[in-house]
């Protein structure tokens, strides 16, 4: 699965408590691809899921979208800036206008990288 590149985690301070493990990675399963190329809008949908986590805070989430699989060829990129709220899961849904398809694999993936900052 090309997507699972690069799945990010940070770590946030929850007072004198220990700090909670917030976790930012991909919502995809067989049959339902976590980046999907639609050649229809030219753009890649892109399903990433956020758990943990113990106070109110912003992560800031990068997806980008590669021509190839060994993701050094950039077609698109978006970034956004998702609130957390507690403990609890929370899926994030982001849409990446490309220049050009990206790369899909076998099973519907289309190659994409997450990166994380709190």
């Amino acid at each position: 699965m090309l997507a699972s590149l690069g799945a990010g985690a940070v770590v946030l301070a929850a007072g004198d408590d220990p700090p909670a493990r917030l976790s930012v990675g991909w919502d995809g399963s067989e049959g339902r691809p976590s980046c999907a190329y639609d050649a229809s809008t030219r753009s890649v949908a892109v399903r990433l899921l956020v758990t943990g986590g113990e106070r109110h805070d912003v992560v800031t989430v990068t997806v980008s979208a590669y021509a190839d699989e060994n993701t050094s060829d950039q077609v698109g990129s978006r970034t956004r800036d998702v609130r957390v709220d507690g403990t609890g899961r929370q899926r994030v849904a982001l849409t990446i206008g490309v220049a050009r398809p990206p790369h899909v694999d076998e099973d519907g993936e289309a190659a994409c990288r997450l990166a994380v900052q709190d």
